[in-house]
């Protein structure tokens, strides 16, 4: 009898189970950490020793992790919110001459010289166009100059990469605004939520002191006053990210996806559309934006624990865009193509590959 009863009681668990939970938990499979940014991920000046771990044991698929010469068949170009005021990206409508990324679709038609063999995508309708890299950085509002950064000195990474040294950054100086924009490719399918990591550098003016991460640091939407501090939120910047379909997508996922923030510390079931989303950064430090890791489903709501949309696979972008207030500005940024990437946990074998 109590056999029976425990038959039945684990029967009704698994039925009140979410469905999502159960696809989630009924593949055996093995899993790696994994990291993705724009260009070789092996070259990024911000490998340490951590991330050391990972190229060192990828190997091959570190050193053909370069996307920038690959391009995408369904691009993404918004209008990016901030604080809510829209503003066109800086993003050009494609990039001819570009190699196929893959085996993604030439919806569209090909073109002059293949230029439109991609479509574009508001979230509603595909239209041809010309190409877009599967991976690139750019800025817009902002004079598009690099220079030397000013927080990032070192010499090499963890790895012993000297080939992005010295780095070079995008600055948008107090009282201006901009957006920049950065597009990575996912080489692993996610078993795990993502984490946004940005590593920025973020300055503020100070009475006597000369500008440099060692003497005038900032945090966003600080304002120093003589003694006192002044923090307005509307002098945030702003996130939004999109998943953009790649040539493993999942069927049905062939238009751009909102991305959804789980709050930390707070109830995991809390998501919010990673759209115009005020954050927090300061100096040199490190920041995570964890990213709930969608799965496909018939809902347009938050599933369990899960965001909607359609389940992540190897080989889609993941389109990040950071909006710098205008006029309100009190910050020196510092922006460059190494600045934000990809961590997650991925599952072994789905592995997709760029150029060296």
């Amino acid at each position: 009898m109590i056999k029976k009863l425990m038959t039945l009681f684990f029967g009704a668990a698994l039925i009140a189970l979410p469905a999502t939970a159960l696809l989630s938990t009924a593949h055996a499979s093995c899993y790696d950490p994994e990291f993705d940014a724009v260009g070789l991920d092996s070259a990024n000046i911000f490998v340490d020793n951590v991330l050391a771990q990972i190229v060192n044991y990828e190997g091959n698929l570190e050193t053909n992790s370069d996307f920038t010469n690959y391009t995408s068949g369904v691009i993404y170009n918004p209008w990016i919110m901030i604080h809510g005021m829209s503003f066109l990206d800086a993003v050009e409508p494609g990039v001819a001459g570009l190699n196929a990324f893959g085996k993604l679709p030439t919806a569209g038609g090909s073109g002059l010289n293949g230029m439109y063999a991609c479509t574009s995508s508001n979230g509603l309708f595909l239209n041809a166009v010309p190409c877009q890299p599967a991976e690139f950085f750019t800025v817009g509002g902002t004079n598009f100059t690099p220079q030397s950064d000013p927080c990032f000195m070192f010499g090499s990474n963890a790895v012993g990469d000297c080939s992005h040294f010295p780095y070079t950054s995008i600055l948008t100086p107090e009282r201006d605004g901009a957006i920049y924009r950065w597009r990575i490719v996912l080489q692993k399918k996610p078993a795990s939520d993502l984490d946004i990591n940005i590593e920025d550098c973020v300055l503020t003016e100070t009475l006597g002191c000369t500008t440099g991460i060692f003497t005038s640091p900032g945090e966003t939407g600080f304002f120093n006053m003589g003694p006192y501090l002044l923090f307005w939120q509307q002098t945030l910047p702003t996130i939004t990210a999109v998943a953009i379909p790649g040539p493993n997508a999942s069927l049905g996922f062939n238009c751009i996806q909102q991305l959804y923030a789980r709050t930390q510390p707070e109830d995991t079931s809390c998501l919010f559309p990673i759209c115009d989303l005020p954050f927090v950064s300061k100096a040199l430090f490190d920041e995570a934006i964890v990213v709930a890791m969608p799965q496909t489903s018939n809902s347009l709501l938050p599933v369990g624990n899960f965001a909607p949309g359609y389940t992540l696979t190897d080989g889609d972008m993941i389109d990040i865009s950071i909006g710098i207030p205008e006029s309100t500005n009190p910050n020196d940024y510092y922006f460059g193509a190494d600045n934000v990437f990809l961590k997650y946990i991925g599952m072994t074998g789905t592995n997709v590959y760029g150029a060296n």
